[in-house]
């Protein structure tokens, strides 16, 4: 009968993480307590939380109360930020040595199924050593000291746009992350329940292979980071980059776009890793949005597991020009076009009358006021036509009327 001891991170003045309404030290114990009322539905199970209020308890102490549970794993639960708030997803830390880091390890790899199936990014499982060389985080260090399995499971980002969802609904979904994290432990553990009609009796687990010394953190930067512009829509401004990225030591997870040479960049994207989680694509190829009416230099930036990166080369594309903007200025060349013309026919007309009100002007044609004179004297020479035909034609009808 597996023996569970479940420690809400932070507590007491430590306050934890803290980002708009939430406050760390107020929602693990949310996830905690439900993390455990959702165990305790499976048979042959015993859950203890580290504490039940908001108190002061130092890290050595929740290792101990869980060594004097004889806990078969604690488990520390967290919420993540990071400092320039640019990172987002999921990740669990584990001890660095021996059967403990196997047995973390193991586990891991089923919580983090479980958080990515409800969509949160993967960031990995993960060792941290300090200027010591014994584990970072002090939960991990003294449970290696006490030889509890342990895991510190860091559910997402609070300061995260794309993780905002995992916490979006409050209390109800701090729940949900407890759940998932109590499937995570009874699939681990191949617990049955009743009551929910489960059996994990048999549920695959990993045999992670216990390490000879040290399970390492990759130090190092990507080894590799190129790209290559395939095709430019000029119309669009949108341009399909190839880009390759490895890294050795651990795998690819973020990669951004800078189009200034490198002076800013886009928000951390998403890597492809199409197999597993911890093997990254060689390539991919995607598209990406130019500005336009500016010089555009690409570059790119590949992060590994740790978050640390590597820079691209640089491709000069030059400016590309706004085909909007081109629009509205040949519209307005012909609107001012279409004014001139407007204005100079206002003109020549004014000037017309002008030059047959106006003795002093008329004095003085222009070239379009003899036109117009001349069109007048036709005009004058027709009327004295049918003036004359007129007359000749009363005559005639007089003539007749005196034979009559």
């Amino acid at each position: 009968m597996p023996i569970i001891v479940i420690d809400p991170g932070h507590g007491g003045e430590n306050r934890g993480g803290e980002y708009g309404e939430f406050v760390e030290k107020e929602i693990n114990p949310i996830v905690a307590q439900a993390m455990k009322e959702h165990l305790e539905k499976f048979e042959d199970v015993t859950v203890f939380l580290t504490h039940e209020v908001d108190m002061d308890m130092t890290i050595k102490d929740r290792v101990a109360y869980a060594k004097e549970k004889n806990a078969d794993f604690l488990y520390c639960l967290h919420f993540n930020l990071s400092v320039n708030h640019n990172l987002y997803g999921a990740e669990v830390w584990v001890p660095s040595r021996g059967e403990l880091y196997s047995k973390g390890f193991a586990f891991a790899e089923i919580e983090m199924q479980e958080l990515t199936d409800m969509g949160l990014f993967s960031r990995g499982i993960k060792t941290r050593l300090n200027d010591r060389g014994t584990d970072y985080y002090g939960i991990l260090r003294y449970a290696a000291e006490m030889d509890v399995p342990c895991a510190l499971i860091e559910h997402c980002h609070l300061d995260h746009a794309k993780d905002a969802f995992a916490v979006a609904n409050g209390e109800e979904s701090l729940k949900a992350l407890g759940i998932r994290d109590a499937e995570a432990v009874a699939k681990y553990f191949g617990l049955k329940s009743v009551e929910l009609g489960i059996d994990y009796s048999g549920y695959p687990v990993s045999q992670i292979p216990v390490p000879a010394d040290i399970a390492r953190p990759d130090e190092t930067e990507p080894e590799v980071n190129e790209i290559e512009l395939t095709s430019m829509d000029q119309e669009t401004g949108m341009a399909t980059i190839r880009m390759t990225a490895s890294d050795n030591d651990s795998y690819i997870q973020y990669y951004a776009v800078s189009t200034d040479g490198g002076n800013t960049y886009s928000e951390l994207l998403e890597w492809p890793r199409p197999d597993q989680w911890d093997i990254s694509a060689p390539e991919y190829t995607f598209t990406f949005q130019l500005p336009f009416d500016t010089a555009v230099e690409l570059r790119t930036m590949a992060y590994n597991e740790y978050d640390k990166f590597t820079e691209s080369n640089t491709i000069g594309v030059g400016t590309i020009e706004d085909p909007e903007r081109l629009r509205q200025e040949m519209q307005q060349q012909k609107a001012e076009e279409l004014l001139e013309k407007q204005q100079t026919y206002t003109e020549v007309t004014a000037e017309a009358f002008v030059s047959h009100t106006d003795p002093v002007s008329a004095a003085k044609p222009t070239g379009y006021s003899i036109g117009i004179m001349v069109s007048i004297a036709g005009i004058v020479l027709l009327m004295l036509i049918l003036l004359m035909v007129l007359v000749r034609n009363l005559r005639g009808l007089l003539r007749y009327k005196k034979r009559k």
